[in-house]
């Protein structure tokens, strides 16, 4: 399953749809031919639409367009760089974690 489709299905579980048609209702520019050619993998959304979704369900709008880019790719080489380009990312952000959270240990020094 591409990352589009999984991106639907996540919004229609979040909004409680049971039907692909309740969310072609919510995008203007969406209708079942898109629908259609997402599922069979020959289509993706659009930035748009993918950032609307992203939002409606919670998810961060920058992982989600990061998942549609790599999506999008047009090489295996592409899409490789962009996963690479996510994983950096991922790991940049545990590592600010960790510092954020030794920098604000409210514990005593042990060896004061």
């Amino acid at each position: 399953m591409n990352f589009s489709y999984e991106l639907i299905e996540k919004y229609k579980y979040f909004k409680n749809y049971s039907q692909d048609k309740q969310v072609i209702a919510d995008f203007s520019e969406f209708n079942s031919g898109n629908m259609s050619q997402i599922k069979k993998g020959n289509r993706s959304l659009t930035a748009n639409q993918c950032i609307a979704m992203a939002n409606a369900i919670g998810m961060d709008q920058k992982e989600a367009l990061l998942n549609l880019a790599i999506e999008k790719s047009k090489s295996t080489e592409e899409g490789k760089i962009w996963a690479d380009i996510v994983k950096k990312i991922s790991a940049a952000c545990v590592a600010l974690t960790l510092v954020a959270g030794l920098a604000n240990d409210p514990t005593e020094d042990a060896f004061a």
